[in-house]
């Protein structure tokens, strides 16, 4: 969390996990990381973009393995599995017609490609949202993307190290930002 991730399996992984978790506790989806990577063939977004209804229904009628663990199955909300599959898409449509070369650097294009490294001193006054967010939430939903809220984008941009949340003086925030005084490219303070 807070560590910058560029390539674009990776962040169309952790894209679709925010979606997947919207309205559910984050430990929830944490802990069926793995079965999600299993479902969409380790998010890889060509694999995931051919995927059929009939796929999806299998990952609806799935049974976990035993009464005990339910972490080996996704969680059955069809508009949230078929999201997946609708953005896997979207994103090899706007690559094949030039509208972007990587998955990526549109992404990190949100936050001119520096990160942003918050200034709040207390949790209390982290916010679940922020321009960047709903700016990327707007322009992602005018693509045609799914489950891809402000709330849900500025949680995708923390977990990707495009925004760095720790309070400011901890301990993560310290190393964050020594971290960040030697990237090229440089970063923002917010």
């Amino acid at each position: 969390w807070g560590q910058e991730k560029r390539e674009d399996n990776e962040l169309f992984e952790m894209l679709s996990l925010e979606g997947a978790q919207s309205g559910l506790s984050w430990k929830t989806i944490l802990h069926k990381r793995e079965a999600y990577r299993k479902a969409f063939s380790g998010f890889d977004i060509d694999k995931v973009a051919s995927m059929t209804e009939d796929d999806v229904e299998k990952l609806m009628t799935m049974k976990p393995a035993s009464k005990n663990n339910s972490y080996d199955v996704v969680v059955r909300h069809r508009g949230k599995l078929n999201s997946v599959v609708n953005n896997a898409k979207i994103i090899q449509q706007m690559k094949s017609d030039g509208s972007i070369d990587s998955f990526g650097d549109y992404l990190w294009s949100f936050v001119d490609d520096k990160p942003i490294l918050s200034q709040w001193t207390d949790v209390k006054e982290a916010p679940n949202k922020t321009e960047e967010s709903e700016m990327m939430s707007k322009t992602l939903k005018k693509q045609g993307f799914k489950f891809v809220g402000p709330t849900t984008c500025y949680a995708f941009m923390q977990s990707c190290g495009m925004v760095i949340d720790h309070p400011m003086g901890s301990k993560w925030w310290r190393e964050a930002e020594k971290r960040l005084k030697k990237r090229t490219g440089g970063y923002q303070i917010h």
